[in-house]
């Protein structure tokens, strides 16, 4: 029969209970003084991590078709008009803009298809919600060019009226940054009425450097003149000359004769301007602008069919080839860098203009443009 187990030693009989007890009020006064700090320092390190940083983390965004987001009808009185089909393989492409955490930020850094800048440079004196509504602007003016650029290549006649100086940007150097934001529209100057960008121009240089000059103008989403006097900065060309420190461009409204409406589902920016067109284009001419290949197209486009760059084509190239785009289009500034992230995935062409695009579309197997017929 086994022996039984001897007893446990009384507390303190090998030294060890009672080292552990002498220890353990030291033990316990370190961990009052340590605990609460370390506490402190992980709610803090929480707090920062999940804070907004001045940054915002671009990324690819869509690439989807544009022709299925083109609604044309008949305008009363107007000329007889049939669409064609949505072709499916018409890509409009966009980027993701997104604010970050300081978290996302660190994550982001180490996702080489993110890329992580600060929020000033693209903000300027605007809030994120004013950027936002800006961009949505934008895509309105980008519409509008479209439709008219468009309709005018198939020998169609828009009306337009001037209605003032539209600001895109304004440089946050200058004392116009402090009273007026991008999206504004200029309608006045010095008393007079100013309907175009030239005329708001032509005002400026009747002054010199240092003078104040009154302006008029409608900030973005409001229908109530404010009226304010700056003062002028230098040329950076020409430091003797008079500056006011903005980009503007002619506002314009137009009468169509075809009634054309695009549903963008909210996306900013004019970006898009080049695939609207083309997207118009194929919807009011029999064939197909397209070969048999999905194309992806991203460009402003200008009244006089001019092409121009739109930022971000690392990231679109990058959503052109997720969805099996074999073509993508682009302006003649980005080309490289849309050809380098491509790589062999996808054949990458530039354009500088609308003949130009449509060239490249031929080439690629698509029908011919008609030749323009006045209705």
């Amino acid at each position: 029969m086994p022996s039984p187990l001897p007893p446990l030693p009384p507390p303190g009989a090998d030294g060890t209970s009672q080292r552990r007890n002498a220890s353990s009020p030291a033990v316990s006064v370190l961990w009052w003084v340590t605990g609460p700090v370390l506490a402190a320092l992980l709610v803090s390190a929480v707090v920062v991590g999940a804070s907004r940083v001045p940054y915002f983390a671009f990324s690819p965004g869509g690439a989807r078709p544009v022709e299925s987001l083109v609604t044309v009808r008949q305008v009363p009185g107007g000329p007889k008009v049939h669409a064609e089909p949505a072709d499916r393989d018409l890509l409009y492409l966009t980027v993701s803009q997104r604010e970050v955490t300081a978290i996302e930020a660190l994550i982001d850094v180490l996702d080489p298809a993110v890329q992580v800048e600060p929020s000033a440079p693209y903000l300027g004196s605007q809030t994120s919600d004013e950027n936002r509504k800006l961009n949505l602007a934008l895509m309105t003016e980008s519409q509008d060019k479209a439709r008219r650029v468009a309709l005018e290549r198939l020998g169609y006649k828009v009306a337009s009226t001037p209605q003032g100086a539209f600001i895109e940007d304004i440089d946050p150097s200058y004392p116009v940054a402090k009273v007026m934001k991008p999206g504004a529209t200029v309608i006045g100057a010095d008393g007079k009425p100013v309907k175009s960008a030239d005329e708001l121009v032509a005002a400026i240089g009747t002054h010199r450097p240092g003078d104040t000059l009154s302006l008029r103008f409608l900030p973005l989403g409001s229908t109530r003149p404010t009226s304010i006097t700056v003062k002028l900065g230098r040329r950076t060309d020409d430091p003797t000359k008079a500056a006011l420190g903005v980009q503007p461009v002619d506002k314009l409204t137009y009468s169509y004769p075809i009634d054309i409406r695009i549903d963008t589902e909210k996306v900013g920016g004019p970006s898009a301007g080049l695939a609207f067109t083309l997207a118009i284009l194929d919807r009011l001419t029999p064939g197909s602008l397209l070969g048999k290949e999905r194309v992806a197209v991203t460009g402003t486009i200008e009244l006089d069919g001019s092409v121009g760059p739109v930022g971000g084509v690392q990231h679109k190239a990058r959503a052109a080839i997720s969805q099996g785009a074999k073509l993508m289009i682009v302006p003649p500034d980005e080309y490289a860098l849309a050809k380098q992230t491509a790589g062999k995935r996808l054949h990458v062409e530039r354009a500088a203009t609308l003949d130009q695009a449509l060239a490249i579309l031929r080439r690629f197997g698509g029908d011919p443009l008609p030749a323009a017929k006045v209705p």
